[in-house]
């Protein structure tokens, strides 16, 4: 059983219709607080590398229908499909291509084309150390001169309790004591049961990137970004961290 679920956690979430309700606010919120540092465009285009089932297209529509493009890739088809359907609920079809990619293959886009890279807790889950730079290669040769990477991953204080309580605390705050009670009795126990305790067991096995600040930082200096504002996110259990392509 553990194999299975090991190979099987992202297909089956991004199918489940619970996968919304069931991901906490503190990943919400960390998804904010990258949207927010998006230079202001009226157009441009955005590489989501590793986007799941397109959940920042949540936080990006309104950039999107102002006339921003969104290109999201990722190795399950079954996020995409996802991703696919949002941007139709959204009505940003128009702006929005998915397809799928291994983010360490052949980089998809051609040199200097993008503006912005997101990399959203995806890097983390290339276990393969020349395998993971790689990747940061491939969006650094893709990123325009004067664009910016930036990517949030695991750290070492990635701690499951602390997502669920600092996620109801968000709730409270921005949807009210009901909501918050509804998540702590009903969703979050299977946030956590389901997912965030098994992400921790991956992390703290080591099969998956647990991050220092420092090795974070220096992943991407190895890929030629400049270093740019670093910010503990997630519950203080992640860095979301700012890379530059200066030449």
């Amino acid at each position: 059983m553990p194999g299975w679920y090991e190979k099987n956690y992202w297909k089956t979430g991004f199918k489940s219709r619970l996968y919304d309700f069931l991901t906490p606010e503190a990943y919400f919120e960390s998804m904010r607080r990258t949207v927010a540092l998006i230079p202001e465009k009226k157009e441009g285009k955005i590489w989501d590398a590793g986007c799941g089932s397109g959940l920042l297209l949540v936080f990006l529509k309104n950039a999107l229908k102002e006339g921003m493009n969104y290109f999201g890739t990722d190795l399950l088809f079954s996020g995409l499909e996802k991703a696919k359907l949002r941007a139709r609920e959204f009505e940003i079809s128009e702006r929005v291509t998915c397809f799928q990619n291994d983010l360490s293959g052949t980089p998809p886009f051609n040199e200097n084309s993008m503006d912005i890279i997101i990399a959203h807790f995806s890097l983390y889950t290339i276990f393969d150390d020349d395998k993971r730079l790689q990747a940061l290669k491939n969006m650094f040769q893709v990123l325009k001169t004067g664009g910016m990477l930036i990517a949030t991953c695991p750290s070492k204080n990635y701690d499951a309790d602390k997502i669920i309580k600092n996620s109801l605390e968000l709730v409270r705050v921005n949807k009210g004591i009901s909501n918050a009670m509804i998540k702590r009795f009903i969703f979050y126990p299977l946030t956590k049961n389901l997912g965030l305790s098994f992400i921790q067991k991956q992390l703290e096995s080591g099969k998956w990137i647990a991050y220092t600040l420092e090795g974070f930082q220096e992943e991407l200096r190895q890929a030629g970004f400049n270093i740019g504002p670093s910010k503990s996110v997630y519950a203080e259990g992640a860095y979301l961290l700012c890379g530059h392509k200066s030449s």
